[in-house]
């Protein structure tokens, strides 16, 4: 009997998991696309974090909300106020999903805000409900409506910063074709096109690199460069990049997941401040090609930091394309 209940909430947990997940699956469908178009053009505040963190946050979020949504129906959907639970546990889900076609889709930032409302008052809420059935449930969904109000901030933001009356200038709705056949409008202050989604990705990364070329270098692989495992990676690093003659290199996927990761050693004396030459090897398994998209990942090289203060952290990210 045990082993057949056991089962049964296994079953549970990993259908809870996956409607959360997929929740975030059909949003992504709508938030993929605008990434390198229409959201890299707009203006964003400071605190808007790099477009490869929302993937894995995201990712996490909607486990969690799973497995919350688990222990609430494992009390039993005899229960009424389990019934009621879920119930609102699935309608804020649904405007989750939402707020992604809204922002991403329908590309309209005041629409989202208020929209973003009713899905913080629908978590709040879930959690409420949640608490009188499974405190653990509760406390899962915390994370959830800490990311979701930080999004509204992030949310409002863009909308004050993007609308014509506040100091931007409202540019006419002309669309030019991309290579990828994608279109871009006018944007800035002097109404220019916006780069093209690949041509705006390296821009912006070529800044970064610029920004750090005197701190570390890479000679291989080249940003957009087509890479494939094992992955060669050679260049050099200011001594103070390294502790105990290495540092860490990441490699991710469109979507921020890690898919490699490894240490890079320096091939000469690296207790100086003058350039150490490195080395690295990355053996990975392709990500699934779903679109052009998907081609796209990042190799991310971090400075090491025993000290774990984040005033000591630092990253160069080399945007790369997976040979499909």
């Amino acid at each position: 009997m045990n082993k057949y209940m056991n089962l049964k909430n296994f079953f549970k947990l990993i259908i809870a998991i996956g409607v959360s997940e997929l929740a975030g699956i059909i949003g992504s469908v709508f938030t993929t696309p605008s990434i390198a178009g229409w959201y890299a053009g707009v203006v964003k505040p400071a605190l808007n974090p790099p477009a490869w963190v929302f993937g894995p946050v995201w990712t996490t979020l909607f486990a969690l909300m799973g497995i919350a949504a688990f222990l609430v129906w494992k009390k039993g959907l005899d229960r009424r106020d389990v019934k009621i639970a879920l119930g609102i546990f699935l309608g804020q889900l649904v405007l989750n999903t939402l707020w992604s076609i809204i922002f991403f889709g329908l590309h309209s930032p005041g629409g989202a805000l208020i929209e973003i409302v009713f899905l913080w008052l629908a978590i709040l809420a879930t959690i409420i409900a949640f608490a009188k059935i499974s405190k653990p449930a509760a406390w899962l969904l915390v994370p959830y409506i800490l990311w979701v109000s930080f999004a509204g901030y992030l949310n409002y933001s863009i909308w004050q910063l993007n609308t014509s009356d506040s100091g931007q200038v409202a540019c006419t709705q002309e669309a030019k074709l991309c290579p990828d056949g994608s279109y871009v409008g006018r944007t800035g202050p002097n109404c220019e096109f916006a780069l093209c989604p690949e041509n705006k990705i390296l821009d912006e990364y070529q800044k970064e690199i610029s920004k750090k070329i005197d701190l570390i270098r890479v000679d291989s692989p080249r940003p957009e460069e087509e890479i494939f495992s094992p992955l060669a990676i050679s260049g050099e690093a200011r001594g103070y990049w390294f502790f105990e003659a290495s540092f860490p290199v990441v490699l991710v996927d469109w979507d921020g997941r890690i898919i490699a990761q490894g240490i890079a050693t320096a091939q000469d004396e690296w207790m100086t401040e003058n350039f150490v030459p490195f080395k690295a090897e990355l053996i990975f398994e392709k990500p699934a090609f779903i679109g052009d998209f998907s081609k796209r990942g990042a190799l991310i090289l971090q400075k090491d930091n025993p000290s774990g203060l984040p005033k000591h952290n630092d990253a160069l990210e080399i945007p790369i394309s997976f040979k499909q």
